[in-house]
């Protein structure tokens, strides 16, 4: 069902930088429906994913350091979340705490809330904890009549809630406070520095370029003196034009109460464009709240030094065959199969032979490349490594839940029975063998959209998010999974997280 858009409408798309056609496409696929994923298999040790000895481990870690300096290197930290949802549950406390009438413990006892039991059991060992009661004491003088506690949640929600979560701190060292933003600084100087500098790259909300320039300033003098490296940063957000529309249950275009369109972010997918204008050869690509306090970054970055040391040595395998294919030189095509689909976990139909062979190796050569590490499931909600078939061909990807038919018993099962969880620890590699940078957007599944469903003042609406940036957004790039320890894995998903041990310093 094609939708007419007003005089309007066709402006506020064109401000936006919208085309009209992409507009329609989008409410197309919401009227459609999801696309989901057709999972064959898990993705498990020895199918798929690769278990490496930790002689090995220190093979492929030294391969980097001695080979980064011949590559340009930089990190990509999608940065663009607020802290609220760190902060979800004491929200929901404070809307029905009553401080006049109510204690603490009674509270706990009627509503039976684990999680805030948790936070204020560890409520000391917060980083933030003593600059939140210093403010508090300096407001109340001290002197309570109610349950002292209940202020310091409020005047932390209030005060931190709002941040974006890079900016909120994570650990606490003696008297020296770090944020998530720069202790990812810190921790990057292990494996990202090269050649004298250091290239980092953050996504963030829009209007807060120069709220991070002020915060990482001290950081960044304190890394180029220190650590003797010139730190460079990048800063980027979502760029309006990869906002979608929204759309009532029925199919037809929502509006808000002065009839205008509505529009949402797409989704962190739509990053593909940021990642794209990264001109590094070598780009590591993790989240803004994976990050551990300093005394476990050494051990942290062997593990991100060996997915790179992976990536160098299958991108000049990589390079070899696509050159000789490229010149004609004699190559054994054979030797160039079994690597295609012993290294890079590409199928190649038995039946293809001659010139019909040779142009599938070169295409499935030249792609991006990326090495990804996967840490057994432990119950962490999320998207992990599966076998999936598209068109014919299987692949290996990182699918989410939501890509997922739980209707269907067979692809439920299959997605129940994954072993392994994806980090979001990726090394890229996008340049081929002639030295020009892959144009990343040409290697988009864009049916591996999601279908997101929201609520606005009351009225259901179906919002579309792009596929995302390591699911549907990496589709179509030659990718290789290796078993990473748990241990790197340590988000910060609610502010109870930062009670684990890995993010206290002592």
């Amino acid at each position: 069902m094609k939708h007419t858009f007003t005089q309007k409408d066709k402006l506020v798309l064109h401000e936006i930088g919208i085309s009209e056609s992409d507009a329609q496409e989008q409410l197309r696929l919401l009227q459609n429906g999801a696309h989901y994923a057709q999972l064959e298999r898990p993705a498990i040790q020895g199918d798929g994913i690769v278990v490496l000895s930790n002689k090995d481990i220190v093979k492929f870690a030294t391969i980097f350091d001695a080979e980064k300096s011949n590559f340009s290197i930089s990190r990509f930290i999608p940065a663009s979340g607020m802290a609220s949802r760190m902060f979800k549950f004491l929200h929901f406390f404070l809307t029905r705490y009553n401080v006049e009438k109510e204690t603490l413990r009674s509270y706990l006892n009627r509503e039976k809330t684990y999680k805030l039991a948790v936070f204020l059991g560890g409520i000391e060992k917060f980083p933030f904890y003593t600059q939140i009661r210093k403010a508090i004491d300096k407001e109340h003088s001290g002197t309570f009549d109610n349950d002292y506690r209940y202020f310091l949640i409020k005047k932390g929600v209030d005060s931190l809630g709002k941040l974006p979560k890079a900016l909120i701190p994570f650990h606490k060292y003696d008297t020296e406070l770090r944020t998530a933003a720069e202790e990812q600084l810190f921790f990057s100087t292990q494996f990202v520095a090269n050649n004298g500098k250091m290239n980092i790259h953050f996504t963030i909300p829009p209007g807060t370029t120069r709220a991070f320039e002020q915060h990482l300033s001290k950081t960044i003098s304190h890394l180029n003196a220190s650590a003797d490296v010139h730190t460079h940063l990048g800063f980027s957000h979502q760029h309006k034009s990869t906002d979608t529309l929204a759309c009532k249950e029925d199919g037809t275009v929502f509006r808000n109460e002065d009839g205008a369109l509505v529009f949402r972010a797409g989704g962190h997918g739509s990053l593909i464009g940021n990642l794209n204008a990264i001109e590094d050869e070598i780009i590591f690509l993790s989240n803004i709240d994976n990050i551990s306090v300093s005394k476990y970054h050494e051990q942290a970055a062997l593990y991100k030094k060996m997915l790179a040391g992976m990536l160098i040595s299958l991108h000049n395998q990589i390079h070899h065959y696509a050159r000789a294919l490229e010149n004609d030189d004699a190559i054994d095509l054979i030797e160039a199969k079994t690597f295609l689909q012993e290294k890079l976990n590409v199928s190649v139909p038995a039946s293809m032979q001659g010139n019909q062979l040779i142009l599938f190796l070169k295409q499935k050569l030249n792609r991006p490349l990326r090495v990804c590490g996967m840490v057994k499931n432990e119950g962490e909600p999320g998207g992990g490594p599966f076998w999936v078939e598209n068109k014919g061909e299987v692949s290996l990807q990182i699918v989410e839940g939501a890509q997922v038919n739980t209707k269907d018993k067979k692809q439920k099962d299959i997605f129940k029975n994954g072993t392994h969880f994806n980090p979001v620890d990726i090394v890229c590699g996008v340049y081929n063998h002639a030295g020009v940078k892959y144009d990343l957007t040409h290697f988009v599944d864009y049916d591996a959209y999601f279908i997101a469903e929201k609520s606005i003042n009351g009225t259901a609406i179906k919002a579309l998010e792009r596929p995302g940036l390591w699911n549907g957004a990496m589709a179509d790039w030659n990718t290789v999974f290796v078993e990473v320890p748990v241990r790197t894995f340590n988000p910060v998903k609610t502010v109870n997280d930062l009670l684990r041990p890995l993010h206290q310093s002592t």
